[in-house]
């Protein structure tokens, strides 16, 4: 019978070490892909929500120009924001 708790028969001088490097390494790859899940967000809300606002503006106004100006404000403004949260380190 093998068990995976401290003193049970895995533990070993090798074991503990390589145990530690593996989980270290699985924490980094998350971390890695929850930024690029957190930078996505970023960018798709960004562009909703300026997007959004410039296609009721120009609804208001009867003016199409709104609706690009609104897309490439949310696409500018998630792109700082992307860099200010991740880009900067």
């Amino acid at each position: 019978m093998s068990t995976d708790r401290p003193g049970g028969p895995l533990e070993g001088p090798d074991r503990g070490a390589s145990h530690d490097a593996q989980a270290g390494e699985r924490r980094a790859g998350r971390q890695v892909s929850n930024d690029a899940w957190g930078a996505f967000g970023l960018m798709v809300s960004g562009v909703v929500v300026w997007g959004g606002a410039g296609y009721l503006v120009s609804r208001w106004t009867h003016h199409q120009i709104f609706t690009m100006v609104g897309l490439l404000l949310g696409m500018g403004t998630a792109l700082y924001g992307v860099w200010f949260r991740y880009g900067r380190s």
